[in-house]
């Protein structure tokens, strides 16, 4: 593609030029155009702008963490438009949730927001996950049998809808979604409706974007992990050709990238995919034309095959619950014989399955049932994978509620010449990032690092209390009383939020404590926002949290945050070791500060807010890491031990 000279902000005929304009005009933004529209001038902003500037310019990685308030969307999305309109080549954005996705695109988003302030005309779109679009043939196709309660108006939509994008419904239940979506079993080069799919619409559509291209960081690993196959096999990739990567929320990288290049095999989805095949051999007519194909006298190949996989899945689904460990969250599974050889036959009863399939697609050649025969094969071909990895020895496995996860020990390096090129900038950009850290397990071969706080006066917003007693919940309930509930408990673990449920109920403390578990996240934080003297508990809430305010006056940490029972950590711990490393200093305390920065970031979100940051344990204290422990709350807050000064700031601040 052409360079778009033209539809820079500035006048550059080569890189060096551009450079030196590049950061002129984002020092007259930011200093000058920006401040004449109401926006405040924010150091903190500006000096992490620069620095992806030239990020950009000199094709590194950069991991730029920013505090929470320093406006980091804007301080990408500017250098960004400029690189891809230098480079003439869209810049990709990709978040780790759906709710920065809006943040960006929405008609008052960050994106259309500063389009329209600064005349830019920027040209940004979405590109959905695959999955999140609707499959015309599997509509057309679904069974009048199943249909359920949402049917009628989902079909309604599914006759009207112009995208086909989940977005437009986003009401529908899940299971009923995925009987009409589309995905990856589908023979797609085959279809007769390709011409008017909408998810090759879609990827037209966002393939076509001159500036930014907004994604999430399982499709940006999507793209880079399947883009040498699918050029080799004459096919476009994901995303188009881009000339830089923003990766926001980018501390979730290094768990989507490994998580990327395994499987997940979901217990009832594994059995409704096999349950949709077996139907099959049910249907009198194809059990009469299989019979008469096969050998005269060979038993009926259907009643076995139907029988050997209903067993085996059972058995196989039984035996990986019977070895996954105790642990809450991910469960680490141990294959050791009776799991390893339940999954040995379910392979072979699936691999007589598959070759059953074959057979039957010979015979149905030419006709519609061919590609749904297809389809079926292409699914058992995704199951035998997993299975594949899982019985291999390379590989690290563990349940997360119904799903069984298996993904390789040491995961692809993110650069390579077949996946990203070592020139393409790739911006990290959180509030929280380990560089060094994320850098290792990313196997990047170069990074830079940018650090800037947080554009509030947290020496004067915040007191910090650091608990003189060991008894911990005797402190946690001091807290409380003092601060009068308007505080968010950050635990460990389910295990724990329990725990301190049973606990704290028999104090009778006189405001409402939410716990998790007992609603849904967002009905939770939505009541404790509402009721500004609640109290919030719960092992989830160390990021996302975003409640300015009274609500949300005081931060309680009754213990550091170490990684728990996590297989992946417990991998990195053994590479670690394997290395002749420290697994502590290498993997343990740079979790543990990552997580504690998120959790701390929940306090002060406006530079109207006040608050105590309530760090109750104090066994790191006299480690050599303490510093490390310490640099991570607010530079130049006061500091205490004494309750009695917390409740006096409470009420002189009146929080």
């Amino acid at each position: 593609m052409a360079m778009s000279w033209t539809k820079l902000p500035f006048a550059a005929r080569n890189r060096e030029e551009f450079s030196r304009g590049l950061i002129e005009w984002l020092g007259h933004v930011f200093y000058d155009r920006l401040p004449e529209l109401g926006y405040e001038v924010r150091e903190e902003q500006i000096y992490t702008s620069f620095q992806m500037a030239r990020a950009l310019v000199s094709g590194t990685a950069l991991f730029a963490e920013a505090g929470t308030g320093t406006g980091k969307t804007f301080a990408y999305l500017l250098p960004a438009v400029a690189y891809a309109r230098f480079t003439g080549r869209p810049v990709v954005v990709a978040s780790g949730s759906a709710v920065l996705q809006s943040q960006l695109t929405n008609p008052d988003g960050d994106i259309l927001t500063l389009s329209r302030v600064l005349g830019l005309n920027v040209d940004a779109r979405l590109a959905f996950d695959s999955e999140e679009y609707l499959c015309k043939v599997k509509v057309k196709r679904y069974s009048p049998e199943k249909r359920t309660k949402g049917w009628k108006a989902l079909s309604n939509w599914a006759g009207e809808t112009t995208t086909g994008a989940r977005s437009e419904v986003p009401t529908v239940p899940d299971e009923l979604w995925a009987e009409v979506a589309w995905d990856p079993s589908l023979p797609c080069d085959t279809c007769k409706q390709r011409g008017t799919c909408h998810l090759i619409a879609a990827r037209r559509h966002y393939r076509a974007a001159a500036d930014l291209i907004v994604t999430d960081h399982h499709r940006f690993a999507e793209d880079l992990l399947t883009r040498a196959e699918r050029l080799d096999l004459g096919q476009m990739p994901l995303l188009p050709a881009y000339a830089a990567v923003v990766l926001d929320e980018g501390h979730h990288v290094p768990d989507v990238w490994q998580r990327a290049q395994g499987h997940k095999l979901s217990a009832p989805k594994l059995k409704a995919t096999l349950e949709q095949i077996l139907s099959r051999y049910a249907n009198p007519a194809l059990r009469g034309a299989l019979a008469a194909a096969r050998a005269k006298g060979r038993a009926h190949l259907a009643d076995v095959l139907i029988a050997a996989v209903r067993r085996e899945s059972e058995a196989f689904l039984t035996a990986v619950s019977a070895s996954a460990g105790p642990e809450e969250g991910k469960r680490h599974v141990v294959r050791e014989g009776a799991a390893l050889a339940a999954a040995a036959r379910l392979v072979s009863a699936l691999e007589a399955m598959q070759d059953d399939l074959v057979m039957e697609e010979s015979m149905q050649e030419g006709t519609g049932a061919e590609i749904t025969l297809r389809a079926y094969q292409a699914r058992l071909d995704s199951i035998l994978a997993a299975l594949s990895l899982f019985q291999s020895d390379e590989s690290v496995a563990w349940l997360e509620g119904d799903d069984l996860w298996v993904v390789p020990r040491k995961p692809l390096p993110l650069v390579a010449p077949e996946r990203l090129s070592a020139t393409t900038p790739v911006l990290f950009s959180s509030a929280t990032l380990e560089a060094d850290y994320m850098a290792r397990t990313l196997q990047l071969p170069r990074h830079e690092t940018s650090r800037a706080g947080v554009p509030f006066n947290l020496a004067e917003q915040v007191l910090v209390y650091e608990a003189g007693s060991e008894a911990e919940l005797s402190e946690v309930a001091a807290v409380l009383r003092a601060m009068q509930g308007r505080t968010l408990v950050l635990l460990k673990s389910l295990a724990e939020v329990r725990r301190y449920k049973q606990a704290l109920a028999k104090l009778r403390l006189p405001w409402r404590v939410l716990y998790e578990g007992d609603a849904a996240r967002a009905a939770l934080l939505k009541s404790f926002r509402e009721d500004l003297s609640s109290v919030l508990v719960g092992a989830s809430f160390w990021e996302g949290v975003d409640v300015p305010g009274q609500a949300l006056s005081c931060v309680l940490i009754p213990r550091l945050p170490f990684p728990l029972h996590d297989p992946l950590i417990s991998e990195q711990r053994a590479q670690a070791t394997a290395r002749g490393e420290d697994p502590f200093l290498t993997v343990d305390l740079p979790e543990m500060l990552l997580k504690l920065k998120q959790g701390t970031g929940r306090l002060i979100r406006t530079t109207a807010d006040r608050g105590v940051l309530a760090l109750l344990d104090r066994s790191h204290l006299d480690q050599p890491w303490a510093e490390l422990a310490q640099a991570v709350l607010p530079e130049g807050a006061e500091r205490t031990t004494d309750i009695a000064r917390v409740a006096g700031f409470a009420a002189a601040r009146k929080l």
